[in-house]
Protein backbone atom coordinates (compact mmCIF):
# COMPACT_ATOMS: atom_id res chain seq x y z
CA UNK A 1 0.00 0.00 0.00
CA UNK A 2 1.40 3.67 -0.77
CA UNK A 3 1.65 5.99 1.61
CA UNK A 4 -0.89 8.19 0.39
CA UNK A 5 -3.62 5.20 1.16
CA UNK A 6 -2.12 4.92 4.50
CA UNK A 7 -2.40 8.36 5.45
CA UNK A 8 -6.03 8.88 4.37
CA UNK A 9 -6.92 5.36 6.48
CA UNK A 10 -5.23 6.78 9.05
CA UNK A 11 -6.84 10.15 9.27
CA UNK A 12 -10.24 8.67 9.09
CA UNK A 13 -9.44 5.57 11.84
CA UNK A 14 -8.53 9.32 13.58
CA UNK A 15 -11.92 10.74 13.15
CA UNK A 16 -9.61 14.25 11.60
CA UNK A 17 -10.72 15.53 8.49
CA UNK A 18 -7.73 17.30 6.28
CA UNK A 19 -8.27 20.63 7.53
CA UNK A 20 -7.66 19.37 11.27
CA UNK A 21 -4.96 17.32 10.16
CA UNK A 22 -3.32 20.12 8.24
CA UNK A 23 -3.75 22.78 11.13
CA UNK A 24 -2.15 19.94 13.56
CA UNK A 25 0.75 19.33 11.06
CA UNK A 26 1.26 23.24 10.05
CA UNK A 27 0.45 22.80 6.22
CA UNK A 28 -2.00 23.39 3.78
CA UNK A 29 -5.18 21.26 3.47
CA UNK A 30 -4.27 21.17 0.05
CA UNK A 31 -0.83 19.63 1.10
CA UNK A 32 -2.64 16.39 2.81
CA UNK A 33 -4.71 15.87 0.11
CA UNK A 34 -1.94 16.23 -2.61
CA UNK A 35 0.10 13.66 0.30
CA UNK A 36 -3.58 11.17 -0.01
CA UNK A 37 -3.32 11.07 -3.98
CA UNK A 38 -0.12 10.14 -3.84
CA UNK A 39 1.19 14.09 -5.60
CA UNK A 40 3.81 14.86 -2.93
CA UNK A 41 5.21 13.52 -0.41
CA UNK A 42 5.48 14.90 3.89
CA UNK A 43 9.42 15.24 4.70
CA UNK A 44 10.73 13.01 7.14
CA UNK A 45 9.83 15.39 10.17
CA UNK A 46 6.11 15.10 9.17
CA UNK A 47 5.92 11.61 8.73
CA UNK A 48 7.50 11.16 12.45
CA UNK A 49 4.39 13.70 13.35
CA UNK A 50 2.46 11.85 11.63
CA UNK A 51 3.23 8.48 12.75
CA UNK A 52 3.22 9.39 16.03
CA UNK A 53 -0.58 11.22 15.84
CA UNK A 54 -1.72 8.11 14.44
CA UNK A 55 -0.03 5.77 17.15
CA UNK A 56 1.51 4.05 13.84
CA UNK A 57 5.35 2.99 13.47
CA UNK A 58 7.18 4.45 10.58
CA UNK A 59 7.33 1.01 9.39
CA UNK A 60 4.20 0.39 8.96
CA UNK A 61 3.31 3.73 7.36
CA UNK A 62 6.49 3.51 5.12
CA UNK A 63 6.20 0.01 4.38
CA UNK A 64 5.33 -0.73 0.60
CA UNK A 65 5.89 2.85 -0.70
CA UNK A 66 8.85 2.43 -2.37
CA UNK A 67 8.77 5.42 -4.18
CA UNK A 68 8.47 7.96 -1.82
CA UNK A 69 11.57 6.33 0.03
CA UNK A 70 13.19 6.43 -3.43
CA UNK A 71 12.26 10.42 -3.65
CA UNK A 72 14.15 11.06 -0.13
CA UNK A 73 17.15 8.91 -1.35
CA UNK A 74 17.28 11.38 -4.37
CA UNK A 75 17.03 14.02 -2.60
CA UNK A 76 19.75 12.75 0.38
CA UNK A 77 21.86 12.27 -3.06
CA UNK A 78 21.44 15.37 -4.02
CA UNK A 79 22.56 17.11 -1.01
CA UNK A 80 25.60 14.52 -1.11
CA UNK A 81 26.50 15.38 -4.33
CA UNK A 82 26.45 19.64 -3.80
CA UNK A 83 28.87 19.07 -0.72
CA UNK A 84 31.25 17.39 -3.08
CA UNK A 85 30.98 19.46 -5.81
CA UNK A 86 31.61 22.93 -3.59
CA UNK A 87 34.87 20.66 -2.08
CA UNK A 88 35.82 19.85 -5.69
CA UNK A 89 35.18 23.70 -6.60
CA UNK A 90 37.52 24.86 -3.76
CA UNK A 91 39.89 22.43 -4.18
CA UNK A 92 40.24 23.89 -7.89
CA UNK A 93 40.75 27.54 -6.90
CA UNK A 94 43.58 26.46 -4.19
CA UNK A 95 45.30 24.28 -6.86
CA UNK A 96 44.91 27.31 -9.34
CA UNK A 97 46.54 29.41 -6.66
CA UNK A 98 49.20 26.87 -5.93
CA UNK A 99 49.86 26.56 -9.88
CA UNK A 100 50.30 30.52 -9.58
CA UNK A 101 52.31 30.69 -6.76
CA UNK A 102 54.71 27.82 -7.91
CA UNK A 103 55.11 28.55 -11.60
CA UNK A 104 59.15 28.47 -11.28
CA UNK A 105 59.23 24.85 -10.09
CA UNK A 106 58.63 22.83 -13.06
CA UNK A 107 57.89 19.29 -11.20
CA UNK A 108 55.92 20.97 -8.79
CA UNK A 109 53.69 22.74 -11.44
CA UNK A 110 53.16 19.63 -13.88
CA UNK A 111 51.79 17.90 -10.73
CA UNK A 112 49.48 20.87 -9.44
CA UNK A 113 48.40 20.87 -13.09
CA UNK A 114 47.90 17.01 -13.61
CA UNK A 115 45.76 17.33 -9.86
CA UNK A 116 44.07 20.39 -11.65
CA UNK A 117 42.45 18.25 -14.10
CA UNK A 118 41.49 15.72 -12.37
CA UNK A 119 39.73 17.73 -9.71
CA UNK A 120 37.82 19.91 -13.15
CA UNK A 121 36.78 16.76 -14.07
CA UNK A 122 35.75 15.22 -11.16
CA UNK A 123 34.00 18.60 -10.74
CA UNK A 124 32.30 18.28 -14.28
CA UNK A 125 31.21 14.57 -13.66
CA UNK A 126 29.38 16.04 -10.74
CA UNK A 127 27.44 19.42 -12.05
CA UNK A 128 26.02 16.79 -15.03
CA UNK A 129 25.19 14.17 -12.30
CA UNK A 130 22.90 17.03 -10.50
CA UNK A 131 21.06 18.11 -13.66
Amino acid sequence: MIIGEQLRQARTAAGMSQEQLAEVVSVSRQTVSNWENSRSYPDIERVMRLAELYHLSLDELLRGDRQMVKSWLDATDVVKTSKWLALMLGLNLCLTLGLICSSHVVWLTALLLLLLVGCIGTAFFLMVKLI
